[in-house]
């Protein structure tokens, strides 16, 4: 079994290095803000990533075993992604989309130039 914190210590080392980003709890679990923004969270489980995605159904149809959502994120660009089964090339394009959707655009400006 993979231990939650290493999991969650994959994400950090990730999304740590994108401006304005900090960690904060939400909804009683471990997330990452960019601003007053929520990107990303862990599931109660200790085992999912949510994150913002505008491309879900085609990362789902990628990978069944890896990316999904359930009914309560249905009417939101939400993916939900298993992260013992997530390759870290994946992780990283969908943690940096995620910022990037929730992030302001002065900030996404000054990353991309």
């Amino acid at each position: 079994m993979v231990n939650n914190f290493i999991l969650w210590g994959k994400v950090g080392k990730i999304v740590l290095s994108l401006p304005g980003v900090h960690e904060r709890p939400a909804y009683g679990t471990p997330a990452f803000y960019v601003g007053k923004k929520i990107f990303t969270r862990l599931k109660e489980d200790g085992e999912t990533l949510v994150v913002y995605n505008n491309n879900r159904d085609e990362w789902i149809a990628s990978n069944l075993d890896t990316f999904f959502f359930t009914a309560h994120y249905k009417d939101y660009p939400l993916l939900l992604i298993d992260l013992k089964a997530v390759s870290n090339h994946d992780l990283q394009e969908l943690l940096v989309t995620s910022w990037k959707i929730r992030v302001s655009k002065k900030l996404l400006k000054d990353f991309e130039t």
